[in-house]
């Protein structure tokens, strides 16, 4: 489904705008200009996106690829990501290990117990990463990739991938509407218009209100979000296992 037929199945299928009255040479009479519409449905395509975490990808080179400089630890991302799932530098099959704030400042925990571990820092290749290090308002609040250790002037030019999950990477805009298509999965498109149609309703407008209905397409929208959810869920699980020696942690078997 491209833009024209979402704003058509919107405009037509569900807000039943098609009021024909003219007065003289003016075009139909609409309670919702085209623009309002389109802005509506851009706004649903990106909160379904955001709340059904529903766009995984490791392809798309601006978002999932990551260029290394010299001494440089802290990376912007691109600001259509909203999380990350994993971290792999070019030259290894493994990925890094994700640590947090903590354990890269602290550089190790203060345990009593007869264990501990510390994180190697050393300058070089990265082999450890963290993404809660705050988030970057200059580039729309993208989140801030930190590397452990510091890469250095050997790995300048060499490439950390990422799998992601983000936003669609364009706004829905009037331009080209026969041509320009959604991200979402394809069976959850129509239901997404169900946000917009709520946007439209939801203002209480003499002519355009209608409360109740408002709520209802509310409603729907979210319990599409949440079936998609589940069906994400279904084609990512992964059955748990055990596994030791993980995050920093070595063990020795007497």
């Amino acid at each position: 489904m491209n833009v024209a037929d979402a704003l058509d199945e919107l405009r037509v299928g569900i807000l039943r705008d098609m009021s024909t009255l003219k007065s003289g040479p003016t075009p139909d009479d609409h309670y919702w200009s085209d623009e309002r519409l389109v802005r509506y449905i851009d706004d649903a395509h990106k909160r379904f996106a955001r709340m059904a975490l529903c766009i995984h990808d490791d392809t798309t080179q601006k978002v999932t690829q990551v260029v290394l400089r010299d001494t440089v630890s802290m990376y912007a991302l691109h600001p259509s990501v909203r999380m990350v799932l994993s971290v792999r530098h070019q030259d290894d099959s493994q990925d890094m290990v994700r640590i947090n704030h903590q354990d890269a400042v602290n550089q190790n925990n203060d345990f009593t117990e007869d264990f501990q571990f510390a994180i190697v820092t050393n300058p070089g290749k990265p082999t450890r990463y963290s993404t809660d290090e705050g988030m970057d308002p200059a580039r729309n609040h993208a989140i801030r990739l930190r590397l452990l250790g510091v890469p250095d002037a050997t790995q300048v030019g060499k490439v950390v991938y990422l799998r992601v999950i983000r936003q669609p990477l364009a706004d829905i805009t009037t331009k080209d509407t026969d041509k320009t298509g959604f991200e979402i999965p394809e069976e959850y498109q129509l239901d997404m218009l169900e946000w917009a149609a709520y946007r439209c309703l939801r203002n209480w407008d003499i002519d355009g209100e209608d409360r109740a209905k408002a709520e209802a397409h509310k409603k729907r929208f979210e319990d599409a979000v949440a079936e998609c959810k589940r069906d994400v869920l279904r084609k990512t699980w992964n059955p748990p296992r055990w596994k030791f020696g993980g995050n920093g942690f070595t063990y020795v078997h007497n």
